[in-house]
């Protein structure tokens, strides 16, 4: 697949690409200028719009101002102006830190392919091309880097760990409003759409996402528009709804599985996953879905870096996957205690070692390389094994809540932990 499908492409690339097409985007503002107030618009499961996904930023809250006065609010205006000025953005700091170890992110993604769009208009028309909406955290998994805010099934283990600390006001299920459900479906599903991107929670549990998609078929425009899933694939089958056959009127469907690891370990790293129904979803997709693209996108913390070679044999050997395939991943970095640069000086030298071995044996080069050099040089980048601790008492705190055993399955950690 070319540079300009993957959601990561390379600095290097993109800023060559662009500066041929729009005059916009200098040596000034090239490393925080991004396409995403102009083309895209991201809406989070309580309502709140951002410029994307990964950013902190909020331009509004849906709940209480239509979408399109949110497209032309004042936070809005301002970031479009500081990235024409090449202000660096502090709520832009996911991108930034993907750049740095990976060679591209989202940004330089949406630049790519929607940068003719960026504009010293700043208050453009509202002409959504990138669409994506989290209308739910409904989810049935618990995976031990989310949260509540995104997956349903994290609230009972918040409040028993303290988290909401009586707040009444936190909810096990979080959804957007009707009113917002109709503000996107009147004011932003149209023509002008190329791509929608759903997640969640778990989007294909989620029945909004089956309403949208009804009526993206029934207004005739389902042709044009491409889809994307980040799904954690633990089911292809929703009520009495044909998911592939409402897929087969889109142009184009790609699943993105979110796949850490395998087996045990998965069970455990996504709690609530059933490794044997994943791996056949998996199976069904890749062999008997020719038309479905798959791009598994690998969330790297301190318990998976070190099974990476796992994972990629499993993708190579049971999948199939060539150097002509797509792997996408993330690093879970700053304060959290799942950082793989909180991990022990001799684990990270052991990982390194495995990591090391398992790159120099693989045929596939092209489509690991990456992956595994990145994770190395990220996990060396800092020593903040002062958190490791930390990641160890959360460890064994949840593991009391899960009936689970990190140690029996993470054995190399058990003597470094104090």
């Amino acid at each position: 697949m070319s540079d300009e499908n993957s959601q990561y492409v390379n600095v290097k690339n993109w800023y060559t690409k662009m500066t041929e097409d729009n005059k916009l985007i200098t040596s000034e503002n090239k490393d925080v200028i991004c396409a995403a107030p102009w083309s895209h618009l991201y809406m989070d499961t309580a309502g709140l719009v951002r410029p994307c996904c990964t950013s902190d930023i909020v331009y509004g809250d849906s709940n209480t101002t239509s979408v399109n006065d949110i497209w032309h609010s004042q936070e809005t205006i301002n970031f479009r102006k500081n990235l024409i000025n090449g202000i660096t953005q502090p709520g832009c700091q996911f991108c930034y830190n993907q750049e740095k170890h990976t060679g591209g992110s989202l940004r330089t993604a949406l630049n790519v392919k929607y940068g003719d769009m960026i504009s010293t208009d700043t208050t453009p028309e509202m002409i959504i091309k990138y669409l994506d909406i989290r209308s739910s955290n409904l989810c049935n998994m618990a995976c031990v880097m989310c949260g509540s805010e995104y997956s349903s099934n994290w609230y009972a283990d918040e409040v028993s760990l303290g988290h909401h600390h009586g707040d009444d006001s936190k909810k096990k299920f979080i959804n957007i409003t009707k009113k917002t459900e109709n503000d996107v479906i009147d004011n932003i599903i149209s023509n002008n759409i190329d791509l929608v991107y759903f997640a969640g929670g778990e989007p294909l549990i989620t029945p909004y996402h089956y309403k949208l998609i009804d009526i993206m078929i029934t207004m005739g425009i389902a042709s044009n528009i491409n889809l994307r899933y980040n799904t954690n694939l633990s089911t292809l089958k929703y009520k009495s709804i044909d998911i592939t056959e409402r897929w087969s009127h889109f142009k184009s469907v790609e699943i993105c599985p979110s796949i850490d690891m395998v087996g045990e370990h998965a069970e455990y790293h996504r709690y609530g996953t059933d490794w044997k129904q994943i791996s056949a979803n998996l199976h069904m997709i890749r062999f008997k879905m020719p038309q479905i693209n798959m791009a598994p996108q690998i969330t790297i913390t301190a318990l998976s870096i070190g099974y990476l070679p796992e994972l990629l044999t499993y993708f190579a050997d049971e999948l199939k996957f060539t150097d002509e395939d797509k792997i996408e991943f993330n690093f879970v970095f700053g304060a959290t205690t799942l950082d793989p640069r909180n991990l022990p000086t001799d684990v990270k030298d052991m990982y390194t070692r495995k990591l090391e071995s398992f790159l120099k044996e693989t045929p596939f080069v092209k489509l690991f390389e990456t992956i595994i050099s990145s994770s190395i040089n990220y996990m060396h980048e800092a020593d903040t094994q002062s958190r490791f601790q930390s990641m160890i008492d959360y460890l064994d705190t949840l593991d009391n809540l899960r009936g689970n055993d990190w140690k029996s399955l993470w054995p190399e950690l058990r003597g470094t932990a104090v």
